[in-house]
């Protein structure tokens, strides 16, 4: 008795195996959560005003965050609740920013949504005063949309997120640094001539 031979070489069963795994693959990135949240905070040395000089408008945000290249339009107002700004990048695709709630020197909320809407984000950044300067705290959460690769990017957007958060509020914080180092010559020179 001879023993049976499989008809196809593992090449072929590979090959063949390999749509099983990918829509096993898809279906269960379906099912995975596509929620995010992510948080980082910094003490500035600065007032809540100038901060919030940087907070309450789109423009003031470009100052300290990434924004595409081009296709940005201005829409709104240009402080405050519902000031917004649109692009439709070639890189980045099209995109909006807007500012949902603003309470003056203490805390921003916003809405960003990426897609015609199939990936959101909102956060806010609110500021506390601390000792000589004041504590920025971001938070942001959002959902990548029912895309089933999205769910396995989802895993890592926490911390990623938080990376990027934190690496804003340190230009934040050296943009306000640099503000305040720019001021201070001039005080000591009327200090001096007083």
């Amino acid at each position: 008795m001879t023993p049976e031979r499989i008809p196809f070489g593992p090449g072929v069963i590979i090959l063949g195996g390999r749509p099983l795994i990918n829509k096993t693959a898809l279906f269960l990135g379906f099912l995975l959560p596509t929620d995010w949240e992510a948080d980082a905070s910094v003490i500035v040395p600065a007032t809540p005003e100038a901060v919030f000089a940087y907070l309450d408008s789109p423009e003031g945000w470009r100052a300290w965050t990434h924004w595409p290249d081009s296709g940005l339009i201005r829409e709104g107002p240009p402080r405050g609740v519902d000031a917004r700004i649109r692009w439709d990048d070639p890189e980045l695709g099209s995109g909006s920013f807007r500012l949902v709630a603003v309470q003056p020197h203490e805390r921003v909320t916003y809405a960003v949504e990426v897609g015609g809407g199939a990936m959101r984000t909102e956060g806010s950044v609110a500021l506390a005063v601390e000792g000589s300067g004041v504590r920025v705290t971001w938070h942001e959460e959002g959902n990548l949309g029912r895309n089933p690769l999205m769910g396995y990017w989802a895993f890592f957007m926490d911390r990623a997120q938080a990376t990027e958060l934190e690496k804003g509020l340190a230009r934040l914080r050296a943009l306000l640094a640099e503000e305040s180092a720019a001021e201070a010559p001039a005080d000591s020179v009327e200090a001096d001539a007083a």
